[in-house]
C-alpha cells in the first residue's frame, strides 16, 4: 500500500523515511535550518529538486527558505525525496510513500466529533462530546438529539454503534458518562478525576432519544481515561472499550492494579447482549469482563476474516498498542507496556503481548477501521487515526501478521481541520472524523 505527502502532488512520489531532529550548528547543502536561536534549530534533511524546498512544523507544511530565515513562503515546487516525516513534540519515526487515494470533503461544519456509524443508506451517526448525537448525509443535517451528559475533559458523550436492524427499530447504542463520581478510599481526586460511565440503548426518532434501556452501568473510568469506543461484532454482541481511571496518577500504589481487578470494570473490553445480558461464551459467565489489561483503549473493529476484535490502545509516552483480543486474556497494563515490564508493583503473568507497538513515537492512537471488502486494494489493512499530528495510520493485517506500517494520509489544514477521533469505512470509501471541521473521504 502506498501514501503520499499531499493530494495535490498525486503525480509526484515522495519517500519519507526516518525523522532527525537534534539541535545543531552545522548544514549541509539538503539541510535548512529554523529557528529563534542556536538551541532550537531543527533539521529538516530534504533533496532539492530546483528551489531549497523543505517539509516543515506539524507535519503538513512546506516552506522555501533561506538560511536562518523564520519567514518562509510557502511553496509547492521541488520537492522530490523527503527523507523524515515528524510531529514536533513527538518525533514520529514512520515511512510514507506516495498515496493512490482522492481525497474529498464533506462540508458538515463545525462538527467536533468523537465516534460514528455508517447505516445501510449511506446516511451516517456522530457523537459529540457535549452530548450531540448527530444524523448527518454528507450534505445536510437530518436530525440531532441530546443525551443528558456533559463532556468533562476527555469523556462525555462518547461512542455509538447503530443496531443491525436500525431502519425496523431505529435502536442505537450509546457510551456516556453518567454524571456519577467514583467513590474510592484512599481519594485520589486530588490527582484525577474518577468518574462512572454508562452505555444505554435507545430509540432515535424524529430528533429525539427515548426509552433508554440501560446495558451496564458504572462503568469506573475518568476525565482523561474513560475509553468509550463500542462496536458490535460478527456474532452480535456489543463490544466496550473501558479506560483505567489514570490510578497511576493518584498517587496510591493499592489503585494501581485496577485495571488487572475482574471485578473493576475499568482497563477492559467488555461485552455483552444487546439486551444487556452477559453472553453465555464471556470467559466468566456472570462477568461482561471480556478481556483485561488495557490503559486507555480508544478504537475497535473486527478482523474481515476471523471475525477478531482488534483495538487501538493510548501507552504511556509512546508504547502506544494495536491488540488483537483474546477472550479471557491479560493484556498486561499496568505491569507491562508493549509486553515489556513497566509497573513493578503490579504483578502480571500470562500476558498476551500486542500485534503492534510504536515504541519509539506517540501516535495517541484513536477510532479504527478495516476495510472488509476483498475486491479492495486495501482489503486487510487496519487504519489507526492518530491525534498526534493529525494522521492516519495504516497496518496490514491481511493474514494477522503485523508487517510495517506506514502514515496513510496527514492532515490536509485546506480541506479537513482537525485532530483525527476516529475513521470508518463505507462503500469502497475511508471516512474521517475530527475535533475540527468537516469529514474526509479518501477513495482509491
Amino acid at each position: 500500500m502506498v501514501s503520499s505527502v499531499k493530494e495535490k502532488f498525486r503525480d509526484k512520489k515522495y519517500l519519507v523515511s526516518l525523522v532527525v531532529i537534534a539541535s545543531v550548528i552545522t548544514v549541509s547543502a539538503a539541510m535548512v535550518l529554523t529557528g529563534d536561536d542556536e538551541d532550537s534549530y531543527t533539521v529538516w534533511d530534504c533533496t532539492f529538486e530546483e528551489e531549497d524546498t523543505c517539509f516543515k512544523t506539524e507535519i503538513t507544511e512546506y516552506q522555501d527558505c533561506e538560511e536562518g530565515d523564520t519567514n518562509c513562503e510557502y511553496t509547492e515546487e521541488g520537492i522530490e525525496e523527503v527523507s523524515m516525516f515528524t510531529d514536533p513534540v513527538n518525533y514520529v519515526k514512520a515511512p510514507m510513500t506516495e498515496k493512490e487515494y482522492d481525497l474529498e470533503s464533506l462540508d458538515v461544519g463545525e462538527n467536533a466529533a468523537w465516534d460514528a456509524d455508517f447505516l445501510k443508506d449511506g446516511t451516517f451517526l456522530y457523537t459529540e462530546m457535549d452530548g450531540t448525537l448527530v444524523h448527518h448525509d454528507g450534505e445536510e443535517q437530518l436530525d440531532t438529539a441530546e443525551v443528558d451528559t456533559e463532556q468533562f475533559g476527555n469523556t462525555g458523550l462518547l461512542g455509538v454503534a447503530a443496531d443491525p436492524e436500525f431502519e425496523e427499530n431505529s435502536y442505537v447504542y450509546l457510551y456516556y458518562f453518567n454524571g456519577e463520581w467514583q467513590e474510592l478510599e484512599p481519594d485520589p481526586s486530588e490527582n484525577v478525576d474518577p468518574i462512572y460511565n454508562r452505555v444505554s440503548r435507545f430509540s432515535f426518532e424524529d430528533g429525539e432519544l427515548t426509552d433508554e434501556k440501560v446495558l451496564i452501568d458504572n462503568i469506573e473510568g475518568s476525565s482523561g481515561h474513560s475509553g468509550g469506543r463500542i462496536d458490535i461484532g460478527p456474532e452480535g454482541y456489543l463490544y466496550i472499550t473501558t479506560g483505567d481511571s489514570e490510578f497511576l496518577k493518584a498517587g496510591y500504589e493499592e489503585l494501581y492494579g485496577k485495571a488487572q481487578d475482574p471485578e473493576f470494570l475499568g482497563g477492559k473490553v467488555l461485552r455483552t447482549t444487546l439486551e444487556g445480558e452477559v453472553p453465555e461464551t464471556n470467559p466468566d459467565e456472570e462477568s461482561y469482563v471480556y478481556a483485561k489489561g488495557f490503559r486507555n483503549p480508544q478504537g475497535i473493529d473486527f478482523h474481515p476474516e476471523t471475525g477478531d476484535p482488534y483495538i487501538s490502545m493510548h501507552g504511556p509516552w509512546r508504547y502506544d498498542e494495536v491488540n488483537r483480543v483474546e477472550a479471557g486474556a491479560n493484556y498486561g497494563w499496568p505491569g507491562e507496556r508493549c509486553g515489556e515490564p513497566y509497573e513493578e508493583t503490579v504483578e502480571v503473568e500470562n500476558t498476551t503481548e500486542p500485534v503492534y507497538c510504536f515504541n519509539e513515537w506517540t501516535i495517541a492512537p484513536s477510532g479504527t477501521t478495516f476495510v472488509d471488502d476483498e475486491e479492495h486494494p486495501w482489503y486487510g489493512h487496519y487504519f489507526v487515526t492518530g491525534l498526534r499530528g493529525s494522521m492516519l495510520y495504516a497496518i496490514d493485517l491481511k493474514d494477522e501478521t503485523a508487517e510495517q506500517g506506514e502514515v496513510f494520509y496527514i492532515r490536509e489544514t485546506e480541506e479537513i481541520d482537525n485532530r483525527l477521533r476516529n475513521v470508518e469505512y463505507h462503500n469502497g470509501s475511508l471516512y474521517l472524523f475530527g475535533d475540527g471541521y468537516g469529514v474526509g473521504k479518501l477513495t482509491p
